[in-house]
């Protein structure tokens, strides 16, 4: 818990949002914040004043947003859970024992740890990938690999992004994958990152997704774009957290510069990715939630947090998630064969990208699994 704050234009900020996770709002009139409180990152650490403005209820954006959405949960009743199906994470070291995946963690290792604790992304992508109440595919068996996708030099303070990292990550998970029955292999692996040219990782990474494919498994990163053929071009819609996770009614999909911006000065990433996109012809793009989101956090096993946008990091999972449902439905499904059939059962809508606006889809993944249960 970091000290009380004096002044609610003291709080730490995460881009134009305020993060308030950890913190201690007690002493504080927040009369005529609701915009900002709104627009907020908190979790159930924050301490809240006794009277807080109309408009704002941070337990039920938490509750509200617990879970995946867009249907999911009545998909899941039905027993569309992700059963028997094998995920991976490549991610930041995991807190192993929280409520939303504890006891489903079949493998955990670790790669250039730096032997650091656990941090909030790895329980926020896990958690919307396999997580009980959060998840998309939440009785998912999860395979894991802890690892920082750059070189750290303590003396200088500096790191620079290294994606080899990465690659040897995915290479451990291949080794294990193959130590699996055939029939318990892992299906599909979420990276929530990406990787460029100027990335000295760059080569071996992709070298690395090869390898995984080659064996059967889906590599779902920011990279997925650049995949052979048509690639597999996703983009994320947003919505507010008093806004209903289910429906597509308040749905706004991200300007251009809302998507790029979150994966800019990473490697030169963005505009390795901008230029893939003026190469890539007449694509439709499938559109995710991103925001808004409840999620797993790393402070305690039974701590959540409340995102107000989870950018690509919470749409890698996601689409993870998706496709271990999918493997669950139709065990001999490949990613494209995925893809396809999620653009053709999603709901219409259109992308606006830096030159030019594309057509997209929403996700419907009721429709999806549908279509694949009658294929």
């Amino acid at each position: 818990m970091r000290k009380p704050l004096t002044s609610f234009d003291k709080a730490r900020k995460w881009g134009p949002l305020y993060d308030l996770r950890q913190s201690d709002l007690s002493a504080l009139d927040l009369s005529g914040r609701v915009t900002d409180l709104g627009n907020s990152f908190f979790d159930t650490v924050t301490k809240w004043p006794a009277v807080l403005p109309r408009g704002f209820d941070p337990a039920k954006i938490l509750e509200v947003n617990r879970g995946p959405g867009l249907g999911l949960r009545d998909l899941q009743a039905r027993g569309f859970t992700g059963r028997g199906v094998a995920v991976a994470v490549i991610d930041t070291p995991l807190l192993l024992d929280h409520v939303e995946y504890a006891g489903r963690v079949r493998y955990y290792g670790e790669v250039n740890g730096l032997g650091v604790p656990a941090n909030f992304h790895g329980t926020l992508v896990t958690s919307i990938l396999a997580g009980r109440a959060c998840g998309v595919a939440p009785e998912a068996e999860i395979y894991y690999v802890g690892s920082h996708n750059y070189d750290v030099d303590r003396a200088k303070g500096t790191m620079t992004p290294n994606a080899g990292h990465y690659a040897k990550a995915l290479d451990l998970l291949l080794e294990v994958n193959g130590r699996l029955p055939r029939d318990k292999r892992i299906r599909v692996v979420s990276i929530s990152s990406g990787w460029g040219p100027k990335n000295p990782g760059f080569r071996a990474m992709n070298r690395a997704v090869q390898r995984a494919a080659a064996a059967g498994i889906f590599v779902v990163s920011g990279n997925i774009v650049a995949a052979p053929g048509p690639g597999f071009w996703f983009w994320g819609f947003d919505r507010a957290g008093s806004e209903d996770p289910d429906s597509l009614a308040s749905a706004r999909v991200l300007g251009w510069r809302e998507w790029i911006t979150q994966v800019a000065g990473r490697d030169g990433f963005d505009k390795f990715y901008a230029r893939s996109l003026g190469r890539a012809g007449n694509i439709e793009f499938l559109i995710f939630p991103e925001g808004s989101k409840t999620v797993a956090q790393a402070g305690g096993r039974d701590e959540y947090g409340f995102y107000r946008m989870g950018g690509w990091s919470s749409v890698c999972p996601y689409i993870a998630g998706l496709y271990a449902l999918a493997c669950q439905v139709k065990p001999d499904i490949t990613p494209a064969a995925f893809w396809r059939a999620a653009l053709v059962t999603g709901d219409p809508a259109e992308v606006p990208a830096e030159k030019r606006t594309y057509p997209g889809r929403f996700v419907n993944p009721a429709r999806l699994i549908e279509s694949l249960r009658h294929d």
